[in-house]
């Protein structure tokens, strides 16, 4: 009987040991399991969190691209490279530093809110950069129209100018030319000519101004050349000074004028095609050719 009673003591504590032994297997079993969804939950979390920082780095990296104000783009270039190196951190954390995970998750509401508030300034400021580019296009575009108004405001002004001085303007018409001898007789012997007469009517201008007026008279020789004497008097053509073969001054009132020039012949001249050419004012008023023949 005795011996009955110790084996079945020794079954019930070797049933013992077994379910013992089954359920700290299992119980392992149980914490291995949680353990692993622990670490893989850490892992997703932390890659979760990495990537938001990297786009967050991104968006930084964006807007300091698109913006031309130095200053912000210096502070948006620093929270990039903040952002990316605590992205390259939450890479090398382990499972049991998940509070440094919840101090970066905590961060990145933080880094979020300042996205956010660069965001603001950024628009503000291309708002400010809109209008001004406006303004400045439409203040660029008054001057354009201002300019070209003053730039046919004075080309109409030269040509009104220019109406006015064509208007006012003398004109030699009715020229001749007779060759005289010492005598004052008219002559066509070239060798016989002692004095060249060159007569021209100014004909009536109201639009001129009346006083004294200066007619000179320029000579040009067959070969080109004017005949000027050594004290030949100069006067203003076209910004220069050209001298002139005689010249007389008429008093003019505005009406029909009759004007006579005289060229003593001191020189040799060719046989040819002379010019006479008459200013006044600055302007050429008159020209004729003629011929001395021989």
């Amino acid at each position: 009987m005795k011996k009955n009673t110790t084996l079945y003591v020794l079954m019930a504590a070797v049933l013992l040991l077994l379910v013992l032994g089954v359920w700290l297997y299992i119980d392992n079993y149980r914490q291995s399991e949680v353990i692993q969804a622990m670490t893989d939950q850490f892992e997703i979390e932390k890659e979760e969190l990495e990537e938001d920082y990297s786009k967050l780095a991104l968006q930084y990296e964006d807007y300091g691209i698109r913006i031309s104000n130095d200053s912000l783009a210096t502070l948006l270039d620093q929270e990039r490279t903040k952002n990316l190196r605590l992205a390259e951190e939450i890479k090398t954390l382990k499972i049991n530093n998940a509070r440094r995970l919840t101090e970066l998750r905590r961060e990145l509401e933080t880094a979020r809110s300042v996205m956010r508030s660069y965001v603001i300034q950024i628009d503000s400021l291309n708002t400010v950069n809109t209008r001004l580019k406006e303004e400045n296009r439409a203040m660029t575009r008054q001057y354009r129209a201002a300019r070209e108004e003053a730039t046919a405001l004075a080309r109409e002004k030269a040509v009104l100018t220019e109406k006015v001085l064509l208007a006012s303007m003398l004109e030699a018409r009715d020229i001749t030319v007779r060759q005289l001898t010492n005598k004052g007789r008219a002559t066509t012997k070239l060798n016989r000519t002692s004095q060249l007469e060159f007569q021209a009517v100014i004909s009536k201008n109201i639009s001129a101004p009346v006083g004294q007026k200066a007619i000179y008279l320029r000579i040009t020789r067959p070969d080109g050349l004017p005949l000027l004497k050594d004290n030949a008097q100069t006067f203003e053509f076209e910004g220069s000074a050209l001298p002139c073969s005689a010249s007389r001054v008429i008093e003019y009132d505005g009406e029909e004028a009759h004007v006579t020039i005289y060229w003593d012949v001191q020189e040799y001249l060719d046989a040819g095609t002379y010019r006479a050419d008459y200013f006044a004012d600055g302007f050429l008023i008159g020209s004729r050719e003629f011929v001395l023949g021989k």
